[in-house]
């Protein structure tokens, strides 16, 4: 092989580096071969004591990738390097193969430790959420009940849906307890007393009828609308020209206790005071039961049942679940720091091990 053809080839071999750091290399080698022939030695005789322009090619891009890293060291870099290493023969390659299956496994440690970590930070700020503003806040898009939280002004119960046939609505407004039927419709409200206060809508027209005549001055009719006293009312019941039927019952801390609902096929039961809290909704062979101690799901043949966990209420549970994960995710999120730290250490060792014995092998090669 000639010079020119040596040269040629080492060229080619040396793509993917950088033009000019070809162009210095494809020099020092041009005048290394000037330097021999002044020294008396015939270009067969250099290109056989160089070797293959190939493998040649591979330790001079490992050592200029070395050389880059040493000037800026990435993680890109170092991998760069490895990845030139790996190529110099079969057996960095089989040495390569367990780091690349080492580095995969630590990717996904990372992955995990993340996903531990959010899942948990997700769960104990919808738990304090909860907690503290009542969201998130229990809903029924297909019937249009709603319940929001409620406090030291009173229950906020709603009654709210985009559905024409469920248009009826009920709210509190500044402790006055706001009732717009829709025609058909009729609330029956049942003070504290146990008098009975009847609002209803026919024909466009609201009535209100009263079992005593003070209850019926609790009743202001404004604009289409009734305002009461919500303070004196502790049930309230809407009935629907549609047969739905919606009852909500406050105790005397103007707290939300109870509310029963139904819509269709759909039932739903609230307890919503006391030790005994409970949800259930029933929609044709599914149900859905929450209580202090569990969640139980049936759906014709199949049956999932989540527990609290001993000692604790549903929502405490959650929370400790919420707090486990976080911790979780935070110590494997530093294992696998402390991980790649030791890795990194690994790594720069291996790779200056490596790119010394190239050198020293085209040392060699030089001096022959």
């Amino acid at each position: 092989m000639t010079r020119k053809e040596f040269l040629r080839q080492l060229e080619q071999a040396l793509s993917g580096l950088k033009p000019e750091a070809v162009r210095e290399i494809l020099a020092d080698y041009d005048e290394y071969f000037s330097d021999a022939q002044a020294d008396g030695r015939d270009e067969a005789e250099v290109v056989e004591a160089l070797g293959s322009p190939q493998k040649l090619a591979r330790e001079l891009k490992a050592q200029t990738h070395y050389r880059q890293w040493q000037e800026h060291r990435s993680f890109a870099n170092l991998t760069r390097v490895v990845a030139s290493i790996a190529g110099l023969g079969v057996l960095n390659f089989i040495l390569a193969i367990p780091l690349l299956v080492y580095l995969l496994f630590l990717t996904m440690g990372y992955i995990a430790s993340v996903g531990f970590l959010l899942s948990g930070l997700a769960v104990v700020l919808a738990w304090g959420s909860h907690s503290l503003f009542g969201w998130p806040q229990f809903t029924s898009d297909g019937s249009g009940w709603y319940i929001g939280r409620y406090g030291d002004s009173g229950a906020e119960m709603a009654w709210r849906s985009e559905m024409d046939d469920h248009s009826g609505q009920v709210w509190l407004d500044k402790g006055l307890l706001m009732l717009e039927p829709d025609d058909g419709d009729r609330f029956e409200l049942k003070t504290s007393q146990g008098a009975l206060l009847l609002v209803s809508k026919s024909g466009g027209k609201l009535a209100v009828d009263a079992s005593q005549p003070a209850v019926r001055e609790l009743a202001r009719i404004d604009d289409g609308q009734v305002s009461i006293d919500g303070g004196a009312i502790r049930e309230l019941k809407l009935r629907e020209d549609s047969g739905d039927v919606f009852t909500a019952r406050v105790d005397d801390g103007k707290r939300l206790e109870t509310l029963d609902a139904s819509a269709g096929g759909t039932v739903l039961k609230l307890v919503a005071s006391g030790p005994n809290g409970s949800i259930s909704l029933k929609d044709g062979d599914s149900t859905l039961e929450i209580s202090e101690r569990s969640i139980e799901l049936k759906d014709g043949m199949d049956h999932i049942q989540i527990d609290a966990l001993p000692g604790l209420s549903v929502g405490m549970s959650a929370l400790a679940v919420g707090l486990m994960l976080l911790l979780g995710g935070s110590l494997g999120l530093v294992f696998c720091v402390w991980l790649t730290r030791l890795t990194w250490r690994a790594l720069v060792a291996y790779v200056k091990y490596q790119i010394e014995l190239v050198s020293g092998k085209g040392g060699e090669n030089a001096a022959a």
